[in-house]
């Protein structure tokens, strides 16, 4: 047992395979890597890694957290997902302000993905942040079926998953509602079965809110904000600034 090299081979081989059918082989090598994050599904990452030759190549990172819940198609149009950002990088022209722009939203139509910010049918193709779902006609579910067997499996699933079954089990279900066929293929569990083999839903650690305080001259009026520890002085009247209480202590008014 080799849980390592038995991902990353099928991963690899994964990506090579649809470097050749939708992509005609003009992808450059990249680096797949496997990342938790409870943003996104995968990310692009240009020239994330470079070798001692001082050789540059980007990063593909997926989330291992979606693929105890996924069907094998469904893993796989998030690599695909990436690899056009790939593609764009090194034969497209990326926007700088939009990840997902016109161009990307284009060729992933074309290779059968429809891009869509609420990953159903009718949500912006653009945007900073985006998902997609599957042309049941596509070049891509088309591919799928050829998978090679080196592909054709991820053999080690996370524990530690994205979200609850029944999420994705709704989400599914509101694809087959809005008139397309079901996604293709089935999760490798089914939620009963998730129960058993004791997946955990990885629940997003809460983000602490900024300590911000507000500091006002009392000559000119001038405010800032900033951390509650900095100092701060005016620049017209190289006076310090004083705190400004918003909210008074209780039993007390403010003046």
């Amino acid at each position: 047992m080799n849980p390592t090299a038995d991902t990353y081979a099928a991963l690899q081989a994964a990506f090579d395979y649809f470097n050749q059918q939708l992509f005609a082989g003009s992808l450059p090598p990249c680096l797949i890597t496997l990342r938790s994050s409870p943003r996104a599904y995968g990310y692009l990452h240009r020239r994330r890694f470079v070798n001692l030759a001082g050789e540059q190549v980007d990063e593909l990172g997926l989330n291992p957290g979606y693929f105890a819940l996924q069907s094998r198609e469904e893993v796989f149009s998030t690599l695909v997902h990436e690899m056009v950002h790939h593609w764009q990088h090194h034969h497209g022209q990326p926007a700088r302000s939009v990840a997902h722009n016109k161009q990307w939203a284009a060729k992933m139509e074309a290779i059968g993905l429809m891009p869509s910010a609420t990953g159903q049918p009718g949500g912006k193709r653009t945007g900073h942040q985006m998902s997609d779902y599957i042309l049941p006609d596509g070049a891509f579910l088309a591919a799928c079926a050829g998978l090679p067997p080196a592909a054709a499996t991820l053999p080690w699933l996370d524990r530690h998953v994205a979200m609850a079954p029944a999420q994705m089990r709704a989400r599914r279900e509101a694809l087959a509602a809005s008139g397309l066929a079901a996604v293709p293929g089935t999760p490798p569990f089914d939620e009963a079965t998730a129960e058993r083999m004791a997946l955990a839903v990885r629940q997003p650690a809460a983000r602490a809110r900024p300590v911000r305080l507000r500091q006002r001259c009392p000559d000119c009026g001038v405010s800032a904000w900033s951390a509650p520890e900095v100092p701060l002085s005016c620049g017209h009247c190289q006076s310090p600034l004083a705190p400004v209480v918003t909210r008074p202590p209780a039993g007390q008014t403010p003046p």
